[in-house]
């Protein structure tokens, strides 16, 4: 009897709803490369049966099975959507790689525009407020950029913050000669850059 209460409070976590009393999930579509993919409802699929509701997540014919249900056939593949390997854009939310420096970040995608959201400690020297948006400095932009950018476009970067007074070159090499910056490598390709000019 516990056992069936607890299924009873299963509660989908994309609709928010209980599952074995929902009639439908909302999540009728996910996302490839920005493009949209509509999900197979309950009793279109090859092996859904006649059955009025789904065995695992208990929504009724017609009804978008809920994110996670055994019995939901993939629209890429055809497979069991649970184990099929098939990947869509929102299995890659919440992944963490890391950037040159070592440091976490997390890609997005809202739409069609990819989001990278970047994980460090940045000392408050480094912080800056622009519009009201908080952000890093200039220096510390071109610093963590540095490793991504070809040697050309690092140049330009340099040489466009200092001619608008971004910062100045004594300012960027007290900076990156900091404890801090020792193991970051955009620092050293900022030396060999500022060295030039």
């Amino acid at each position: 009897m516990d056992r069936l209460k607890d299924l009873m409070m299963a509660v989908c976590t994309w609709c928010d709803r209980e599952m074995l009393t929902a009639r439908s999930c909302t999540v009728s579509e996910f996302h490839l490369r920005g493009e949209r993919v509509e999900m197979i409802r309950f009793g279109d699929e090859v092996f859904s049966g006649r059955s009025p509701q789904c065995g695992d997540c208990g929504v009724d014919r017609g009804g978008l099975h809920h994110p996670g249900c055994d019995l939901q056939q993939c629209a890429l593949c055809g497979g069991q959507m649970l184990s099929c390997g098939c990947r869509f854009d929102e299995d890659r939310i919440g992944e963490v790689e890391l950037d040159s420096a070592g440091n976490p970040i997390e890609r997005i995608k809202i739409g069609d525009q990819e989001i990278v959201i970047h994980y460090a400690d940045i000392p408050d020297k480094d912080l800056a407020v622009v519009k009201g948006i908080p952000c890093t400095t200039a220096l510390r932009t071109v610093i963590d950029l540095a490793p991504d950018v070809s040697p050309e476009h690092l140049r330009e970067m340099v040489s466009d913050s200092l001619d608008r007074e971004l910062f100045g070159i004594d300012e960027a090499l007290d900076r990156i000669a900091e404890d801090d910056m020792q193991r970051h490598p955009g620092a050293g390709l900022l030396r060999a850059v500022l060295d030039e000019m």
